[in-house]
């Protein structure tokens, strides 16, 4: 196969020739010559009647053409006949050299883990990502280069998968060191098979390969037979679990391979469908659209040449290009086992809460608090001593993204992961175990083929789910009727829609919140988007409801009924300065569940915070400054699990303020946002004093004036710090203001002349992001880069971009 390698690369050399357009008419046609000799080169002793045609034919072609050789009609002509001539010389049935793009990186890095000879000890290294992905394309590619056959005296390959013998691994390794293993090996105990093992690696450097991993339990078992002489061995590992590393105490953190870029995914499937490697013209505009479809992922791209190896029609390209995934799916088998096994080894609490990501359409970015907020509101998450729902159910969020099933997308300012999203094979594997395993999809009246989005891009989740823990009786849809009804104001039949636990229409504007809602007793999520959402009185009917989120036009009025409802953890308000109305005449005024409350007004706040004692975060919009020039808001200091705050101000002062109270803050405090509150850069030192601060983002005039300096403030514990839509024109700080600072973002500082150098002495600072502001200001963010990488520090990454 290395031979239909060879000359697969030299046609492609002399085809991109015949391409060029540098090249002149008399160097493109000579280049042809040399294409057709170096055919009937490789067709000798081939030369059949058909393989005659073929190359007469072109020869014809060449001779006779009134168009040049080299226009794009004829080379595709030219590479659909190599195409046949190297089908029959080679073979349908003979696939060329395992495809490798967009790893050089990796085996670089890898290739100088495994050799160097800086490090003798017997070394663990694993590769790590989700399935098919090509972690052992990777592993096999290190395993066969010349430096490492040159470098290990002994090399071997076992493949371990999610159920093994002991004895099989031993005898799979013994088998790579001894040429036959006999009779009296394989009757050997699992213990001699160990200790002749040991004795055969025993003073020599090996590289054993264990591929396909799932936990460190098989390590466990055999690592007592692997001498350390301290001669540079090493074991590689590949996984789809990204922290093994950590249970098998590897020598480096995973090397976690990432998805194919555009132009790699490219590369792969031209070499995968085309002998040649090369597209012909007319089919290049599908081919492209096809392989974006599979989204970077080796394993979608290879299933898909399989599809269009024997497609030379246009016609054909265009509808694969179009339904790829109807195309894909005639044959799960290609791809559905092995990515099953990633579900079977899930424990079960994993496996329902992975499943429900199949709900979400293809190519959707799934907020991580919305889904985390469904799963609770599912009945997958159950509150354990250490934690709250919430947690628990972000550490499921993390465990799935470790195990390479979801993968993770956007980020917020202090790193955490703010969207993920899920390729689409795994979400077919979801829907495909939803059916198997009995999370079956009840379908009433409604439509699952639009499920999701419409032709006007509106949405609607409506989920019934139902104990026990394996039964997801779900009914998501996109029920046009029901989406109308709202719209228009028009009632619906409750008894339909009786067991929604789940609905979310928060994409269809309606004009008033509908008051048939309160009628759905079972509802435990509910996104609602009016012009006018105050809920009614009745809202309190919804007495099992964890998740209320509503997104008004206008200001909203909550009724004092809302305190009522006990299970209620979440209550957001998308926009606007909201009222809640005074809970003192409820019977039941406490409400230990609530966490979120966002966008109240102040005034509303007065008699709310005893009655919520473990509000986590909290969002107050309106008035916020006095006639005197003074920050008042109201007192949130018995708010000892509140962790996140945000103080937006209605009514601009227009000259600085003063923030005399800082006891008003709870010591918990770990993120505040702070906008259009007009503070004096003076009184920043007031916000040093709150322990544990770690983000701070300041937003639209929260400071004004032209210079800030920090003097000798000091924010210990300060992470991130954001610095958006101000008037500063100086900044003077110096690197023991902000000692553990990891990332620093500025944008829309308009009159920003420069960034402190002092910044970039930071040992901890990783990132400096500058958008929208002057070029004076990114200079000096490259500079401190600069000058960071001049004294050795290469992790510090500077990120400018619309800046003028």
């Amino acid at each position: 196969m290395a031979d239909a390698n060879a000359y697969a690369l030299i046609l492609k050399r002399l085809i991109s020739s015949i391409q060029d357009y540098k090249k002149s008419s008399y160097e493109k046609s000579q280049s042809y010559k040399d294409l057709m000799a170096h055919l009937r080169s490789i067709m000798l002793g081939y030369e059949n009647e058909e393989v005659k045609i073929i190359l007469l034919d072109m020869e014809l072609t060449f001779s006779d053409s009134i168009v040049p050789v080299y226009s794009p009609y004829y080379i595709d002509m030219v590479l659909e006949k190599c195409e046949k001539l190297f089908e029959i010389r080679y073979g349908s049935n003979v696939e060329l050299e395992e495809t490798v793009e967009g790893f050089d990186d990796e085996v670089q890095t890898l290739l100088d883990q495994l050799t160097t000879t800086c490090r003798m000890k017997l070394q663990v290294l694993t590769i790590a990502g989700m399935a098919g992905l090509g972690k052992t394309t990777l592993a096999r590619k290190l395993y066969r280069d010349p430096l490492i056959e040159y470098t290990f005296h002994y090399r071997a390959w076992n493949c371990v998968s999610q159920t093994y013998l002991k004895r099989d691994l031993l005898l799979g390794v013994l088998s790579h060191l001894i040429n036959d293993l006999t009779d009296e090996t394989n009757k050997m105990s699992d213990e001699k098979l160990g200790e002749t093992l040991y004795k055969l690696l025993k003073g020599h450097r090996y590289l054993v390969v264990f591929d396909d991993i799932w936990d460190c339990t098989f390590w466990n078992d055999i690592r007592i037979y692997f001498p350390d002489d301290k001669v540079g061995s090493r074991v590689l590992f590949t996984t789809r679990d990204i922290e093994l590393s950590l249970r098998v105490k590897a020598a480096k953190p995973t090397h976690v391979l990432r998805l194919r870029t555009e132009d790699e995914s490219w590369k792969i499937f031209s070499k995968k469908v085309f002998r040649t490697g090369v597209c012909p013209y007319r089919l290049k505009r599908h081919a492209k659209a096809i392989t974006r479809k599979c989204k970077g992922l080796p394993l979608a791209i290879v299933i898909t040449a399989g599809i269009l190896k024997n497609y030379w029609a246009e016609n054909s390209w265009l509808q694969i290009s179009k339904s790829l995934h109807s195309f894909m799916v005639r044959d799960p088998g290609q791809y559905m086992d092995s990515l099953a096994l990633s579900y079977n080894h899930l424990p079960l609490h994993l496996r329902q809460c992975f499943v429900f990501v199949g709900v979400f359409p293809e190519d959707y970015e799934i907020p991580v608090t919305k889904l985390i907020w469904l799963w609770i509101a599912q009945g997958f998450i159950h509150e354990t001593v250490s934690g709250t729902l919430e947690d628990v159910a972000e550490d499921f969020l993390m465990d799935l993204i470790k195990r390479s099933l979801l993968i993770p997308g956007k980020r917020r300012v202090n790193g955490h992961i703010k969207t993920c999203c899920i390729h689409d094979l795994l979400r077919d594997l979801c829907l495909k175990k939803a059916d198997e395993e009995n999370f079956s999809q009840e379908v009433r009246k409604h439509d699952h083929s639009t499920a999701f989005l419409d032709g006007t891009n509106e949405s609607i989740m409506l989920l019934s789910l139902e104990p026990p823990a394996l039964s997801l009786l779900s009914d998501f849809c996109y029920p046009s009727e029901f989406g109308k009804f709202l719209r228009n104001g028009q009632s619906f039949d409750i008894e339909s829609y009786e067991s929604l636990r789940i609905l979310d229409v928060e994409s269809i504007s309606v004009s008033m919140f509908p008051a048939e809602v309160t009628q759905l007793l079972n509802l435990r999520y509910l996104a609602i988007q009016a012009r006018d959402g105050s809920p009614s009185a009745s809202i309190s009917s919804l007495v099992n409801l964890q998740m209320l989120i509503i997104a008004s036009r206008k200001n909203i009025v909550v009724p004092k009924t809302i305190w009522s409802m006990v299970n209620l953890r979440h209550l957001c308000i998308k926009t606007g300065e909201n009222h809640i109305e005074d809970p003192r005449f409820v019977h039941e005024t406490k409400n230990d569940s609530l966490q979120t409350l966002s966008q109240v007004s102040p005034q509303s706040c007065h008699n709310i915070f005893s009655r919520t004692p473990n509000l986590r975060k909290l969002g107050i919009c309106g008035p916020l400054v006095t006639s005197q020039g003074e920050l008042e808001f109201p007192n949130i200091r018995a708010l000892q699990h509140l962790q996140k705050l945000k103080l937006l101000n209605t009514i601009p002062y227009g000259k600085p303020t003063r923030l005399l109270n800082t006891m008003m803050f709870p010591e918990t405090l770990k993120n505040l946002t702070l906008s259009n509150t007009c503070m004096d850069w003076e009184d920043m030192w007031a916000l040093s004093l709150l322990p544990n601060l770690e983000v701070l983002k300041l937003k639209f005039h929260a400071c004004i004036g032209k210079t800030w300096e920090t003097d000798d403030v000091e924010f210990k514990q300060l992470k991130i710090l954001k610095l958006h839509n101000l008037n500063l024109r100086q900044w003077v700080c110096w690197r023991e203001n902000f000692p553990g600072l990891k990332r620093l973002v500025v944008r829309q500082c308009l009159y920003l002349k420069s960034i402190p150098s002092e910044l970039g002495k930071i040992n901890t600072l990783e990132a400096i992001e500058v958008r929208w502001c002057t070029y004076s200001t990114q200079v000096s963010a490259l500079k401190i880069q600069e000058e960071q990488e001049s004294e050795g520090n290469f992790f510090l990454k500077v990120h400018a971009t619309n800046n003028y």
